[in-house]
């Protein structure tokens, strides 16, 4: 009998990290993201912001309207989205069309007051549930007193960390 060695080797695919907007904070994120093992998709309505020579460590970019874009995304437990747009109507947007999916998670940069604005206009609309609402990270990142773009997007990458930890813990 001939003896035969099997090497297995289980391959999981990294967490989706999307990031929705390639300004200072998408970009350092997208870098931050790749570097911690996610696999980074970037999505910009500019052009000349979303492309692979100013977003080296992306994935994939894509350009285009951000409703719809963000709208045609499978969005699973291991999806983690960030918003970090140029404008509150694109962030509606884009949160618009993630709120009441899969995606493991959901977060939002955004002033206390742009945050109340666009809760109260989510639920009077019926957009969202407070439940629904309930389950977006806004403010976005932990606190650590940041205040440069590098500052900002290291305290959401480490929650990031954090929240991809409690999932591979089971205690999401």
């Amino acid at each position: 009998a001939e003896n035969v060695e099997l090497f297995i080797e289980t391959v999981i695919p990294l967490p989706q990290l999307v990031i929705i907007g390639a300004g200072h904070i998408g970009k350092e994120l997208c870098h931050l993201g790749h570097r911690l093992d996610f696999e980074v998709l970037v999505i910009d309505d500019r052009e000349e912001y979303a492309n692979q020579e100013l977003l080296p460590d992306a994935i994939e970019i894509k350009f285009g309207d951000i409703g719809s874009l963000v709208d045609g995304l499978t969005k699973t437990g291991d999806t983690y989205i960030i918003i970090v747009s140029r404008s509150h109507s694109e962030d509606a947007s884009a949160l618009e069309a993630c709120i009441n999916s899969d995606a493991g998670y959901v977060g939002m940069i955004g002033s206390k007051h742009k945050v109340a604005v666009l809760k109260k206009q989510f639920i009077e609309s019926g957009l969202a549930t407070e439940e629904q609402w309930s389950r977006i990270h806004t403010p976005i990142g932990i606190p650590i007193a940041s205040h440069t773009v590098q500052e900002i997007a290291l305290s959401i990458a480490a929650q990031l960390v954090s929240e991809r930890a409690k999932k591979l813990s089971g205690d999401a």
